[in-house]
Formats: C-alpha cells, structure tokens, sequence
C-alpha cells in the first residue's frame, strides 16, 4: 500500500517554467505550423517500434482502465497543435500490452508520459493528469536546448533561467548545450553571443548565483542540479536508526563507491509511511554492523533529489543503489524484515545475515 502524489519529481518545480516555454515558442519558433495528428494513436508491440522511429519526437501515454485519461490527453494534442507543434502522441494500455509496459514503466507508476527521441526512450517522464500540464510538457521539450536572446533584460523576464554570455562557437557553449539538453522541462536555457565567457542563474529577474567552475559538462550539470533541488537543512544530529538524507546532501550520501544504500523515501503525511516506520528502523538497526551497507531515509515531501533518475510519486518508496551504481533498483512487495534483507542481498554488492532474528516485521504491510 501507499500514497500517491499526482505529480513527482522536479516537476513541482517546472510550474513557474511554462511562462518561458510559451514566451520563447512565440518570440523565438522553431516548429512547422501543424494540425495534423489530432487523434492519439493506439499503440502495440506490432506498431510501437515503427511508431516511435517514424518521428524524431514522440510522446506516449502509458495507462490503465484505472488511470486513462483519453479526453485530458487529447486537449492536450489541441493544445500543442494550436502553438505549431506536430509531435506525434501515442497511448498504451499497460495492461493489455504488459511486455511493453516492463519495458518501459517497470515500477508501475501509471499514467505515465513518457518522451521518446530519434526511437529511443529519454529520462523526460512524467506522472502527469491535466491537459495544460501535459501540453507544458510537450512544448518544453519540443524546441531547441538554448535560446539565443538580445540581452540580459530578455533572460530575466523568466521565473527561472541560466543565463550564458558565451561565443556559440567555443566550448563554452558545447557544454551549455549539454546540459541545456539534461534539463529542458525545468530550466530555461539562454545565450547572448559574447566573449565574457560567464553564466549565471537567474531567478524571478534576479541574478542568483554565477557559475564559477570550468567548462565541463559534469562540473556545470551538478551546479544546475544544486540550484534545482529542494531540500531541509543537513541536520546536525541523526533522528532513528537510519541514516537522515536532505536533497542537498542527497548525491554525496546515496551515490557512494564502497557501499550499497538502501534509501526509504517516506511522507510525513502518509499513513503508510507512518506505519512502515518501526519496521524499517528496526532493519537498521539489526543492520549497523553490516560495514557496506547504508540504511538511509528522505522526507520525499520536504526534498528533492538533485539527479533525474531517482523521482518518486509515492510512498513509501524504498530504492536500493549498489556500489558504485547510479541507478536504484525498486523494492516491490511485502514489506517485512525479511523481504529487505533478501532484497539487498539478490541486489547488493555482498551478501550478509543480519545479527538479530528479524522478528519485529509485524507492521509490515501488503503487496505494493
């Protein structure tokens, strides 16, 4: 069991970005004027791969009978097709076509929008429900990475835009290209053409912060990324058993070479959160003498995560990381001491036994 958000990730975040999609959609068109497609098309595992790779953008809705959403996807369409766009949408039902849906939607988090480019699926994917939402998304990513503007008044008259004074052929600019590409539907990327060689973070016609590093392309993500998250203060002492993680601290603490992390994303709000808790605290501490692994949690609430492949829309969520890996692996089932443990071992970079009996899993609830 568990509770939903209607939206997850950084895109809470994307709300005040909408006014720049639109704003450089009509200053700035880059798209053929189209109405064609006004109709979502029904896709299988004999028409999906033709589908995706016929166009070089494509949106598709990933649902259920409990989750479809045909009239908000078509307004959506109406939408998107009213500012010049022709990117193709397509609908699956995840039920009927679930090898598609393994594929793609392995956590079962439906409905679920999901951008494909040049045939391949991206990290643009959304649990999103209304027609302006949908239609936001859309037209952030179907545009180019980086807008050329005439001054810095121009880039400050977005919410939330990284403002760069570069030449567009040095390499300051290739790697603003980038990361521009990393973070379409968040952040607004501008360029004015210039030798300065400075970019800085505007935020509501403000300069925020400059960035002071190299031209590399991890050195600026992550400065994006910082500026991005959501997130409590780090806290000066450990509240439980587990390990308190806060979105600034979130990289450094889940992201580690020599451990495997197991991280509970929880709500405070939540009941199943609330009532899952005595258990996982009592699996960290049966699990303090385990030397490579983490037993962490997050206010999934009051944080977000600086990195595209962790986003939660539910919870509890509990996301195991090994070693040295960058992507979680999502713990399905029941959720009993029991079940953790073999969970970390049959994902883990060691196996190990826990040095109490793993009794105190009586809370644990049913089938996610």
């Amino acid at each position: 069991m568990e509770c939903r958000w209607t939206c997850g990730g950084h895109w809470a975040a994307f709300t005040g970005f909408s006014t720049f999609i639109i704003a450089a959609l009509v200053v700035f068109p880059t798209m053929s004027e189209a109405r064609i497609g006004m109709t979502a098309t029904a896709l299988t595992e004999s028409n999906f791969d033709s589908f995706v790779k016929k166009s070089d953008k494509v949106l598709i809705d990933f649902y259920d009978d409990a989750h479809r959403n045909d009239k908000e996807l078509e307004a959506a369409l109406r939408i998107v097709r009213d500012f010049g766009s022709g990117i193709p949408f397509g609908k699956i039902d995840a039920t009927a076509e679930s090898s598609l849906a393994q594929r793609f939607v392995p956590e079962g988090h439906l409905p679920q929008l999901m951008w494909f480019l040049h045939g391949e699926a991206t990290q643009y994917h959304r649990t999103l429900r209304d027609s302006k939402s949908i239609s936001d998304f859309v037209l952030a990513l179907d545009r180019d990475p980086v807008i050329e503007v005439s001054n810095e008044e121009e880039a400050s008259a977005y919410s939330r835009t990284v403002f760069a004074q570069v030449r567009r052929r040095s390499e300051w600019y290739k790697v603003l290209e980038v990361v521009a590409a990393k973070h379409m539907d968040t952040v607004g990327f501008t360029m004015i053409e210039s030798g300065k060689d400075n970019i800085t973070w505007i935020l509501n016609g403000t300069d925020a912060a400059t960035y002071t590093g190299k031209a590399n392309v991890d050195e600026l993500d992550k400065w994006v990324r910082s500026l991005l998250v959501k997130s409590e203060p780090i806290p000066e002492q450990q509240d439980g058993d587990s390990i308190i993680v806060v979105g600034s601290s979130f990289e450094d603490m889940v992201i580690r070479p020599d451990k495997d992390v197991f991280l509970m994303v929880y709500a405070p709000w939540c009941g199943f959160s609330r009532k899952f808790f005595k258990t996982w605290e009592t699996f960290a501490r049966q699990a303090v003498s385990v030397s490579h692994l983490v037993v962490a949690k997050i206010d999934g609430d009051a944080n977000t995560s600086p990195l595209q492949e962790f986003q939660w829309n539910a919870f509890p969520a509990l996301l195991f990381v090994k070693a040295g890996e960058h992507k979680p692996v999502v713990f399905k089932g029941n959720r009993t001491i029991e079940n953790l443990v073999k969970f970390a071992n049959e994902h883990g970079s060691r196996k190990f036994e826990l040095t109490e009996t793993p009794i105190e899993s009586g809370e644990a609830l049913s089938e996610l």
